[in-house]
């Protein structure tokens, strides 16, 4: 594989359910003889050796193997052609993963330990026993429900501290936990009312929650990584015993010869057996012309037939050009900024100051010659003041906030730290073809039909596909609300549906014949639409130079100067670049890029902002990397998703990561100023367990009403 080195080694790591497990295995195998580095992305459970010596790599791979089973995770080796069975193992690692049912439990337990304490907290003429009797049934449900939640942070911590020398914040969490459980069993069982099963349980489930629910967004965004071909392509027809057969895809081997019929996706690297042929490398390079092939041509996996054809296979699933892309993308892993850095320090930092505090109020107690149960309570008043989850906590929190305020306005982030990695940026390239480069579109109706215009001028707005969003922009006539659905097919065409059920079909001539719409000889257009399967016009496009392009290079370069700007482009040149370069010193254009040329011109500290498939390798090299719409489905992962088709949106994002980053420092810094006066307060015995958790709370919400301000998005 091209892409691979020959000293590297690559395994798929089962098992692990956080970030901390994944440190755990890299800390271990970094650790090993032979290994001169080691990377995991925790994402797609894939971890990457480099060893030393490419003829010692069988020992080290043996070592490599016994030492992650020792952790107590599964391990297996991948070889060539892996990303075949890739999908399946990942999905199959996600269902033995912490399950829905055990947060589940734990919340039903968590708050019914709330509502019996409730009782309590409201007041009212109670005996002492009827008190008790209360803490107890509290604690009937919420020490279970402590027990049940503290075991998956127990096991990670511990594999951290025993197998990676780390001190984490899991761990804390299983101590806090414990030290809840302690103090509640050691009051209830001399008699006393007293205990904190309610509050610790419903702090351990509200942090399960969020672990899962964290869990949950990168399971889906790993599996968008996988590049999901058309389905037509699980089903080809290949020669065999002198006839055409039907086979499926994963079955074909490399030398035997396949059918491609005009508008299915090629699913095969190979060679061109028929005389002539045409085929649209349109998801591949991110041109949408017609290159015409003859026998012996090679053509990729990924391209779409124009024509029927045939081709002798040379590489199958799991060993294409686009399949190294992807293994080259899930096996990617982007380096830390300076933020992401200091905030975990700040977090390990908390953790060891948290562990040393309730360590130092429990040698005091010790010192005074307290009771045990005094000693434990101490701990405990420990665990409480000192507790980096005020910290850890709350980045949790602002990411969500962040994920919500750019959401609003068209933008995904699947990266929050990219937020981070946006204050030492230094470049940002862009693709050229649907994205610097706009495709202008005409209308023209074959047939009159009431309210086209309206319907189209809406699907140009709503639309990611460059010919739709380019119709009609000067029209004064829009829709709103015509349109409620819009099923996108790269590469062929669209599907939209009207609020009263009417069905749009929009794309090339061999879209709408597959779809049983007769379209007339004399048409000269490349793009169709039908209402209600009747032909009623077709599109004229071309690509031209967007004068909102240079507006936009223009905003960048006021108001983030300092970037040096990039075009990449599989094109020779494109219209407006002696404007660009000759109005901006700093912009350059380059041209005939193959889309490993992408990648290789992209340096450190670097944005790119591209929309197709063969972007991939610059988005797994990019630091940042930002995807316009979804002119393609899954495969490329990427950082920050664009939705709407507006490159101001970018200006939006990059003044948005200065305000995230200025209220991540805010935060940092009011946490280390709280643990240092909670420090002070503690030596001189002005805690009390119940006076821990109000000072804990108070400065919890503190943190949490500054972090509001990450809700709104400022306008640039």
């Amino acid at each position: 594989m091209t892409h691979k080195a020959q000293n590297q080694l690559i395994y798929f790591v089962s098992g692990m359910w956080c970030a901390t497990c994944a440190k755990s295995v890299r800390e271990a195998v970094s650790k090993v003889e032979g290994v001169k580095s080691a990377d995991i992305n925790y994402a797609s459970k894939l971890l990457s050796v480099e060893v030393i010596e490419q003829s010692q790599s069988r020992n080290i791979d043996e070592t490599i193997q016994s030492k992650i089973r020792q952790i107590g995770f599964g391990v297996k080796k991948q070889v060539e052609g892996w990303l075949g069975g890739f999908q399946k193992e990942l999905e199959k690692d996600s269902e033995n993963k912490m399950p829905w049912l055990l947060v589940s439990i734990v919340w039903f337990l968590a708050m019914w330990a709330s509502m019996i304490a409730f009782a309590g907290y409201s007041g009212g003429r109670l005996s002492s026993r009827e008190v008790y009797l209360i803490a107890l049934g509290s604690s009937m449900f919420g020490l279970p429900a402590i027990l049940l939640g503290i075991y998956p942070y127990a096991v990670s911590g511990l594999r951290a501290l025993i197998y990676g020398r780390l001190l984490t914040l899991d761990l804390f969490i299983f101590f806090g936990g414990l030290s809840a459980m302690t103090v509640s069993i050691i009051y209830l069982s001399t008699g006393e009312a007293i205990s904190y099963a309610d509050s610790g349980s419903m702090i351990i489930a509200l942090l399960l929650l969020t672990k899962k629910i964290e869990n949950s967004i990168i399971n889906k965004m790993t599996a968008s990584i996988l590049f999901q071909l058309h389905p037509a392509q699980n089903k080809v027809r290949v020669w065999k015993d002198q006839e055409w057969k039907p086979a499926e895809a994963h079955q074909i081997k490399r030398g035997q010869s396949v059918r491609v019929f005009s508008g299915e996706t090629i699913p095969f690297d190979g060679v061109i057996e028929s005389p002539k042929c045409i085929v649209n490398n349109h998801l591949l390079s991110g041109e949408s012309t017609a290159i015409s092939l003859c026998r012996g041509d090679h053509v990729f996996a990924g391209a779409i037939a124009a024509t029927d054809l045939e081709i002798c296979v040379t590489n199958s699933q799991g060993n294409r050009k686009i399949d190294e892309w992807a293994e080259s993308a899930l096996i990617a892993k982007k380096q830390s900024s300076y933020y992401s850095k200091l905030f975990s320090k700040i977090e390990s930092s908390l953790t060891v100051i948290a562990f040393l505090g309730a360590g130092v109020l429990a040698l005091i107690a010790w010192h005074n010659g307290s009771t045990i149960k005094t000693i434990v309570e101490a701990f405990f008043v420990g665990i409480l003041i000192f507790c980096p989850c005020l910290f850890a906590s709350i980045i949790p929190l602002s990411k969500q906030m962040a994920h919500l305020a750019l959401l609003k306005v068209g933008v995904i982030i699947y990266r929050s730290d990219a937020l981070l990695d946006l204050a030492h940026i230094k470049n940002i390239y862009f693709d050229k073809t649907g994205t610097l480069e706009a495709v202008e579109s005409i209308y023209f109706p074959i047939e009159d039909s009431e309210n086209i215009d309206s319907y189209l001028s809406e699907l140009s707005q709503k639309s990611q596909h460059p010919i739709l969003r380019g119709l009609l922009k000067d029209q004064k006539q829009r829709g709103s609300g015509l349109i409620k659905k819009i099923d996108e097919i790269p590469g062929k065409g669209s599907f939209a549906w009207t609020k009263d059920n009417k069905l749009f079909t929009i794309g090339s001539k061999l879209f709408l014949a597959s779809e049983g719409i007769e379209i007339p000889d004399a048409t000269i257009s490349t793009s169709y639409v039908a209402f209600n399967n009747r032909l009623v016009g077709q599109i004229i496009s071309k690509k031209s130079y967007d004068e909102s392009s240079l507006k936009f290079i223009k905003s960048l370069v006021k108001n983030f100067s300092g970037y040096r700007i990039g075009v990449l482009s599989g094109d020779p040149s494109f219209a407006g670049q002696e404007r660009f370069e000759s109005t901006f010193e700093n912009v350059s254009y380059f041209g005939n890029l193959s889309p490993e040329d992408k990648a290789y011109k992209i340096k450190p500290k670097s944005i790119f902002v591209g929309d197709g498939l063969n972007d991939t390798l610059a988005f797994a090299k990019a630091d940042v990397s930002i995807r316009l719409g979804h002119r393609i489905l899954g495969y490329g992962p990427v950082d920050i998703e664009i939705k709407v088709p507006n490159l101001n949106l970018i200006l939006r994002v990059l003044d948005y990561a200065g305000s995230y980053r200025t209220v991540l420092k805010q935060n940092a810094a009011a946490a280390l100023l709280y643990n240092a006066i909670a420090l002070s307060l503690a030596a001189m015995e002005k805690f009390s367990p119940l006076g821990a958790v109000v000072a804990m709370i108070i400065s919890f919400l503190a943190l949490l009403f500054n972090s509001l301000r990450l809700l709104s998005v400022p306008e640039v």
